[in-house]
């Protein structure tokens, strides 16, 4: 790799993430003066929706994003994937990922970069000349930082600095939301920090509390699409006061910058309502195709065959038996694999066959027997209706090679199902609900959900002012960030150049830059921890 004009120094390019921040939020406070920095810069370059990825997850999104390679490439799904031929749950990391990330083709090229708090950063390798600082993936500080002495030095300078911080374990909203606000100011006083003083030619840094608080907060917060129910409740602009305060610390950010950087801040999806959790293994349980162990399949004698047959014909709301009475629930580890073809696991909505040649004890041939089921499980899944009968529950099915492509494919999900408007999804951790349901409440108490399309901001140098910058991709960020740093764009990434956006030339290579897995991932347990807390895990 090379630089596109030698002759020419790098320009700098500083790339701010909000994770989950949503157009439907950031249009009209821009306009109304709720975030004046944010406002500022679209008015001195452009503005769009950003489209995600199928499914907007942050693991293979922020992934895809980093890299401008498809998840059939990279390798990155969700936040825990099979191991291959197992039926075991690794969780995702960093360590795992194929492909070289924007800061890897920025240092291959002699450039300095400073990362900060990207999602499934972590594990990374020491870069020869660059800042790293973990962000989702790490539960610490602690040998994840390069240098390692920055892990010192950022717990001297701001003491209770935090990686992530979750609702779930904040039994009192006010604690949440002082903690998220902490956690919001600390990372943007390190952050100013870096910039100032490390001065790189790239600079990116995710802030998530956007995310975490859409999660907690969306149907609770007064906000532009509601209604207005909402106003003057206690926690009313508990949404509305994060984005406040990184718009605040965006305008920090673009003065120490200086002029002579362009300036991209971006979101890996958007955001909306959530109705709740849905469980597709009951529909592949109903249709023959899941086989899973529950308690009241063991011998109960003939007194207990009746009591069960008596508490069947009961609404389920009177089921208890008495007040400390807890149903068991089954989880993936009570999949009978033996009687099983087809199964759902993981966020949102993703359906593997037990395939033979691939899963251990797989009960499915590949080819037209396998090209069979998955259309009529497909059909099934679409057949299927809201709790009110009113709409269908699901958008669309696609099959895994429909959307992505690349040696990683056979890992993919067989396919793909998007609920409607994706207000209803699946749960990791609690993919299969009690026998013959369907529908659940959201397990962690979520009110807030991910959508398709985030938000570009840009403006400097490179990037062409426009008041009508059409939707871009989200996967077409590194290409447009290398454009920008005037490094030639590899032909072979799956992400182009934004067009439209870029006021500067492209150079272009036929040279892929490529990292491969490390295998040195973190520590199972505390990254279960981690993703439990945030709700991306049932416990």
């Amino acid at each position: 790799m090379r630089p596109a004009h030698a002759s020419r120094p790098a320009r700098p390019l500083v790339i701010i993430g909000w994770d989950g921040a949503t157009p439907e939020l950031v249009k009209p406070w821009m306009a109304d003066g709720t975030l004046p920095h944010l406002a500022q810069l679209a008015k001195r370059g452009a503005w769009s929706p950003l489209r995600s990825l199928l499914h907007p997850l942050s693991p293979a999104a922020w992934t895809s994003a980093f890299t401008g390679l498809n998840p059939g490439r990279h390798g990155i799904w969700d936040f825990g994937q099979l191991k291959p031929g197992t039926y075991e749950v690794a969780h995702t990391d960093a360590s795992m990922r194929h492909g070289a990330t924007l800061w890897d083709i920025a240092e291959d090229c002699g450039l300095r970069s400073v990362v900060m708090n990207v999602p499934l950063s972590h594990p990374a390798p020491k870069p020869s000349r660059g800042v790293f600082v973990p962000g989702l993936g790490a539960d610490s500080l602690e040998d994840a930082c390069w240098p390692r002495n920055l892990a010192g030095l950022i717990e001297s300078e701001t003491p209770g600095y935090a990686i992530d911080v979750n609702s779930y374990e904040h039994a009192d909203p006010s604690e949440f939301l002082a903690a998220l606000h902490q956690m919001v100011e600390s990372r943007g006083v390190v952050a100013e920090a870096l910039l100032r003083r490390e001065r790189p030619d790239l600079f990116v840094c995710t802030f998530v509390a956007t995310d975490r608080v859409q999660h907690a907060f969306w149907q609770q917060a007064a906000l532009p699409t509601g209604d207005g129910s909402q106003l003057g409740w206690k926690f009313a602009d508990a949404i509305k006061d994060v984005y406040v305060q990184l718009d605040a610390i965006l305008g920090r950010l673009i003065h120490a910058a200086g002029p002579d950087a362009a300036v991209l801040v971006v979101s890996d999806h958007g955001f909306g309502d959530l109705q709740g959790d849905i469980y597709l293994n009951s529909v592949l349980e109903e249709m023959g195709l899941l086989d899973v162990w529950r308690p009241a399949e063991a011998p109960r004698g003939l007194i207990g065959s009746i009591a069960e047959r008596i508490l069947g014909r009961l609404p389920s709301a009177l089921r208890r038996r008495d007040p400390g009475f807890t149903e068991h629930v089954p989880r993936f580890g009570d999949i009978r694999w033996e009687g099983t073809r087809a199964y759902a696991r993981g966020l949102f909505g993703q359906v593997s066959l037990n395939l033979r040649g691939r899963e251990p004890v797989g009960q499915v041939e590949p080819g037209p027997e396998a090209d069979a089921l998955l259309s009529t499980i497909s059909e099934r899944l679409l057949a299927l209706r809201t709790p009110d009968g009113r709409e269908p529950l699901i958008d669309a099915v696609f099959r895994g090679g429909e959307l992505y492509e690349g040696p990683m494919l056979e890992e993919a999900p067989d396919l793909i199902v998007v609920p409607k408007d994706f207000r209803w999804m699946t749960r990791a951790g609690r993919e299969i609900g009690p026998k013959g349901e369907l529908f659940g409440p959201a397990a962690v108490g979520h009110t807030g959900n991910h959508r398709m399309n985030g938000v570009l901001v840009g403006a400097g140098p490179g990037i062409r002012p426009s008041d009508d910058l059409p939707l871009q991709k989200l996967l077409d960020l590194t290409p447009t960030a290398l454009a920008l740093l005037g490094i030639e764009v590899p032909r072979r990434l799956d992400g182009r150049p934004m067009t439209d956006l870029l006021g500067c030339d492209v150079g272009w290579t036929d040279e892929l830059p490529w990292r491969e897995p490390t295998g040195d991932g973190a520590d199972p347990e505390r990254l279960a921890r981690q993703l439990e807390g945030l709700g991306y895990i049932a416990r």
